[in-house]
């Protein structure tokens, strides 16, 4: 079995670098049916200017044709219809030779990828939570806060370019969003995410009844940053989920494979209700 292909029907631009690909056809059904599928797909690209070859399933995973693995990205899905007829992928757009982004940036009705597996791990549902990540990481999160309760309690820190990359998410009322501007500097240049995790201060009572949980994604020196803070403060491990989400200056595939990343053992392993039990996906880079 290959991969199941799935045809762009419509692209709309949620914010000036938001591009939200909605995709269509029995391909999106095929993908659910296959099991784990959600928070996060495993997208493959084409060959730009060139029909989609898939690679081959074989007994013991994928078999790889020489550049086909490099055309692999993980993203978070959006939005699935009930009765999996479509399904829709933000895409962050930036300049650059990006896989992903590139085929985004041309992307019109009738194209096609294909999806080759999903899955993920997911923050809990602690009685207050702490949400963090930059844009690559606003699909999860807007995802995140949609699947909260209407008593969930926490934070979210969203780091944008500016004002014009705000969303209207549908946070329930005691989750305050905070979104963190850039002004001009560029992706993975500022410390602001950083600053803003360190200023955060936990309540006092559900922190002492283990009913506080930390979920971070975003750039590699962040996430490296938020984990170190947490140790320092002494916070739990297996109540945090942090992954690495790009690095700057290199690709998802390279950084994977060099620090997984930057995941370590030990840490949140919650699924989704009815998804396969925790398996290590590639997190969803979302556009760098």
């Amino acid at each position: 079995m290959s991969g199941h292909v799935l045809t762009v029907e419509r692209v709309e631009d949620v914010t000036p670098r938001m591009r939200r690909v909605h995709f269509g056809g029995p391909g999106v059904a095929g993908y659910v049916n296959a099991g784990a599928h959600l928070p996060n797909v495993k997208l493959y690209f084409p060959v730009p200017g060139q029909p989609l070859d898939l690679p081959e399933r074989g007994e013991r995973g994928w078999v790889w044709k020489p550049g086909q693995r490099e055309r692999v990205r993980t993203y978070t899905v959006r939005s699935l219809a009930d009765d999996a007829s479509a399904m829709s992928v933000d895409f962050v757009r930036h300049s650059g030779t990006s896989v992903a982004a590139s085929w985004a940036e041309s992307a019109a009705p009738g194209d096609q990828i294909a999806a080759l597996a999903g899955g993920g791990v997911v923050v809990g549902e602690a009685d207050w939570v702490l949400l963090a990540g930059d844009e690559t990481a606003l699909p999860a999160i807007a995802g995140t806060l949609e699947r909260f309760g209407p008593q969930q309690r926490g934070l979210a820190l969203i780091e944008v370019a500016g004002p014009e990359e705000e969303q209207d998410l549908a946070a329930p009322q005691g989750v305050e969003l905070r979104w963190l501007h850039r002004r001009g500097a560029a992706p993975g240049t500022t410390t602001l995410l950083s600053d803003a995790l360190a200023a955060v201060e936990f309540p006092a009572a559900e922190l002492a009844a283990g009913q506080v949980e930390v979920w971070v994604s975003a750039e590699s020196a962040v996430v490296r940053f938020a984990r170190s803070h947490l140790k320092e403060c002494g916070f739990p491990r297996r109540q945090q989920l942090i992954i690495g989400y790009w690095n700057r200056g290199i690709d998802e595939v390279t950084y994977g494979r060099a620090t997984d990343h930057d995941r370590v053992d030990g840490e949140l392993d919650t699924v989704l209700p009815g998804q396969a039990e925790p398996r290590r996906h590639h997190a969803p880079a979302n556009g760098h």
